[in-house]
């Protein structure tokens, strides 16, 4: 029998108020592996209570005690690395070799920076005149929803949990359908390393239900979102009925710009992390690649051979680098991509067809696969693909580049290519994107802000900034003349 796993609210493992369960797949065999708990509004009802009435104490607890349960969380993150890393494989296909070398240390890392960045989280001392003490003060919001995506389950979660928490909100999360698994464990740790009951509560189920139940809820004071662009603005639109602040990190289709003088072999390693790694399921993987004339085709070739030696099949071995996408339908999407690449005259390089090996004939895989010569204005080209295809076009000169990667709706991310760092830094001004990357891509660190422009979403995850994401700023003015007379009083005699 596959095993049950329950959802988790007011500190303990609970069976949905109906009963009913989820199925978890192994995308890498198309195998049922785990039921979950299918919540629904009563399950909510429980977890907002929960959180509600843990809020105050938690509000109340020092900044210094709270970063502790975040730092003791994150060792014992790391004592159950392998336990962790094994989950996040069996229900989502990450290679064992990135979720244990990568997702779960990462994981550690980021609860650690929100410990110690929070202690130094301080107000202003506003200097309004000698007759008063203007002063802010960052205060919790309450309770929070934070909706988390598929691609890197335990990661995204850790990433709004480690700032939620130590800023002294209590938070509901509802993770991925298919992939709860590792959010489940990662509450049940941060219980154990001191976060009383209520504060951390997980409610499993279907987005349409339980994500929208929560963006609604009255008692819900903030949405944090991660996932595709169609969701977060439908979040949008009904928090609006609320006046709610989210936070919105959506989709990207960003664009890798290699210029003449760039290390060509430096940028086509870039290219392979940047485009194939997590089997491009990265809001800011590199899809959209603009080639100058002059090197386009010794680019294109590296580019070709190096993606041709990436090993994909069984994520349980640790040979594997590239591992099945994370569900069917999300593959058929991915098909469909590649077919409408076809048609539109693109020149197929490298992939392009289910691979039938005895590794991944069972699974949802799709090879690393590479188009040349693409039209800008191509359906594959303009729309977020979420997998491991990517477009190669060619430009002639700086100002075209520019002006084809600032050609898309979207703005998360974008790298240039150049051995001239003061001229990638002055292109990188003119575009359009919350990060922007020269000679690297697909790199983020814990202290770096993230989060993107246009329909990539508004608010930052990660950095000190992101603690303005999880705080209301309040102002509080002291008179300090104990005159009942102020002289504008006069206005009103």
């Amino acid at each position: 029998m596959t095993q049950v796993f329950q959802a988790f609210i007011d500190g303990q493992g609970t069976d949905s108020v109906s009963g009913e369960t989820l199925s978890i797949t192994n995308p890498a065999t198309g195998q049922v592996v785990a039921q979950a708990a299918k919540c629904g509004q009563p399950d909510l009802e429980k977890a907002v209570a929960a959180a509600e009435k843990a809020g105050p104490a938690w509000a109340a607890t020092p900044v210094g005690e709270r970063s502790k349960v975040l730092l003791k969380a994150a060792s014992l993150i790391m004592a159950n690395q392998q336990e962790l890393a094994e989950l996040e494989t069996m229900e989502h296909g990450s290679p064992i070799r990135k979720t244990m070398n990568f997702d779960v240390p990462l994981c550690a890392e980021q609860l650690e920076y929100f410990a110690g960045v929070a202690r130094a989280m301080t107000g202003e001392t506003l200097p309004v005149g000698p007759w008063c003490l203007s002063t802010t003060v960052r205060e919790p919001l309450g309770i929070v929803g934070l909706i988390t995506p598929w691609n890197f389950p335990a990661l995204m979660v850790v990433w709004k949990l480690g700032a939620a928490l130590v800023t002294g909100n209590t938070c509901i999360v509802k993770p991925p359908s298919i992939a709860p698994l590792t959010t489940l464990k990662l509450a049940e740790i941060l219980t154990e390393a001191g976060a009383p009951a209520g504060t951390v509560n997980v409610v499993t189920g279907p987005g349409e239900k339980i994500g929208e139940a929560m963006v609604r809820h009255p008692k819900i004071a903030k949405i944090g979102f991660t996932g595709d662009t169609a969701t977060g603005k439908r979040i949008m639109q009904v928090a609006s009925d609320h006046v709610k602040p989210v936070g919105l990190e959506l989709g990207g289709k960003n664009a890798f710009i290699v210029l003449d003088d760039a290390d060509v072999d430096a940028a086509v390693q870039g290219a392979v992390f940047g485009a194939f790694f997590n089997s491009g399921q990265v809001c800011a993987a590199a899809s959209r690649f603009y080639i100058h004339d002059s090197i386009y085709d010794d680019f294109a070739a590296k580019f070709v051979e190096a993606a041709k030696a990436l090993r994909f099949g069984d994520p349980m071995d640790m040979a594997t680098v590239i591992g099945p996408v994370a569900y069917a339908a999300h593959r058929d999407k991915i098909e469909a991509y590649i077919a409408d690449a076809k048609q539109s005259g693109a020149t197929l390089l490298l992939g392009g067809e289910r691979p039938q090996t005895e590794e991944t004939k069972d699974g949802y895989f799709v090879p690393p696969t590479i188009f040349g010569d693409c039209d800008q204005n191509a359906r594959f080209m303009r729309e977020e693909i979420f997998g491991p295809v990517v477009g190669l076009c060619r430009f002639s000169d700086t100002d075209e580049a520019i002006g084809l990667a600032n050609d898309t709706p979207f703005g998360l991310s974008a790298s240039l290519w150049t051995r001239d760092t003061a001229k990638g830094i002055a292109l990188a001004g003119q575009i359009k994107a919350g990060t922007v990357w020269i000679n690297e891509h697909l790199i983020i660190f814990c202290d770096t802000p993230w989060g993107g422009c246009k329909e990539s979403g508004w608010g930052k995850d990660l950095s000190k900034m992101v603690l303005e994401e999880y705080t209301l700023t309040k102002h509080i003015y002291v008179d300090l003349t104990g005159q009942p007379e102020k002289p504008w009083y006069g206005i009103l005699k």
